[in-house]
C-alpha cells in the first residue's frame, strides 16, 4: 500500500493524508547499518514527487524530513512537497532488537507554480513567490488604518484607528515578509530591529454572502502586528500587488497594509 502526504510548507510542516502505524515485530537481532536500505526515488530528476523505497527486510521504517514525519512498514511511500529545497531525510528501522537510523538528503528543483496558483494569497502576498513586505497603510487617505466592521468589508466601518492618534499597543511601525522559498515563510521584524520567525499555510476560505476570501494562518507563534490572534487565522478582503485588507478570521477586525515602498497617489 502506497501513502501519499500532500506538503504545505516544504520539509518544515507537511500536512499527512496517513495513519501512523505503531505495531511493532518481536523478537530478531539488532541491523546494523550495511542492512538498512533507504533508497529516495524522484519520477524525474528535482520532481516534487519523492518516493521513499525501504528494501530492508522486517523492519519498520520511520522516515523524518524535518517536522513531517511516517511510520511505515510499506515498501514503497510517497510524499509531494510543493517547495524547491534540499531536505535531508533521516530514517529510523525499528526491527526486533533495536534501532539504526541513518540519513540521506535530495533536491526539489523549483516550486510547483500548479500548487500555489490554487489560491491567489499563495502569490499575492508573496510577491509572486519571491518574497514580499507588508508594512501599516500609514499614508493611507483618510489616515485610517484599522479598526472593524462587517466581516467582508475591505475598510474599517465601526471603530476605527486614525494613523493620526494610534493607541500606544498599536505597532505601527513593524512589519512582516513573506516569501515561498524553501517553505512558506513568515518573518516579523519589529520596529527596533528584532526578528522573529515562522511560516503561514492557505486554509479554507471564509464564506460571506456567497463570496470566497482566502483564508491564511500564520505558524510557530508569529502573526501580523494587528489583527494579532491566538490561532494565527485570518481572511483577505483586498489583495493587489500593493494593497492588503485583513480580517482576524471570519471576525470584525481589520488591519489595511501595504507593499513596503508603495505610495498612494
Amino acid at each position: 500500500m502506497k501513502k501519499v502526504i500532500y506538503g504545505l510548507m516544504g520539509f518544515a510542516l507537511i500536512l499527512t493524508s496517513c495513519e501512523t502505524m505503531e505495531k511493532r515485530d518481536e523478537g530478531g537481532s539488532v541491523l546494523t547499518v550495511d542492512q538498512v536500505k533507504i533508497t529516495v526515488i524522484q519520477p524525474t530528476a528535482g520532481s516534487n514527487t519523492i518516493i521513499f523505497h525501504n528494501e530492508t527486510v522486517g523492519a519498520i521504517i520511520y522516515y523524518d524530513w524535518g517536522t513531517g514525519t511516517l511510520t511505515s512498514r510499506d515498501e514503497y511511500d510517497t510524499i509531494y512537497i510543493p517547495f524547491a529545497s534540499t531536505p535531508t531525510l533521516k530514517y529510523t528501522a525499528f526491527c526486533g532488537g533495536g534501532t539504526v537510523t541513518g540519513s540521506t538528503t535530495f533536491t526539489i528543483a523549483a516550486n510547483d507554480d500548479a500548487y500555489f496558483d490554487t489560491d491567489p494569497a499563495w502569490k499575492g502576498l508573496t510577491g509572486g513567490g519571491a518574497g514580499q513586505t507588508w508594512v501599516f497603510a500609514l499614508d493611507i487617505p483618510g489616515g485610517v488604518i484599522a479598526g472593524n466592521g462587517p466581516e467582508d468589508c475591505q475598510a474599517p466601518a465601526w471603530w476605527t484607528i486614525n494613523v493620526s492618534s494610534p493607541p500606544d499597543w498599536l505597532a505601527i511601525y513593524d512589519e512582516v515578509t513573506l516569501n515561498l522559498n524553501g517553505a512558506a515563510n513568515f518573518t516579523y521584524k519589529a520596529k527596533d530591529g528584532s526578528i522573529k520567525t515562522g511560516f503561514f499555510k492557505v486554509i479554507d476560505p471564509a464564506v460571506f454572502g456567497g463570496v470566497s476570501y482566502s483564508g491564511i494562518q500564520t505558524l510557530n507563534g508569529v502573526t501580523f502586528p494587528w489583527p494579532n490572534p491566538s490561532d494565527g487565522k485570518y481572511h483577505i478582503t483586498k489583495l493587489t500587488t500593493d494593497l492588503l485588507s485583513l480580517h482576524e478570521y471570519k471576525q470584525y477586525n481589520i488591519a489595511m497594509y501595504k507593499r513596503k515602498g508603495y505610495v498612494y497617489p
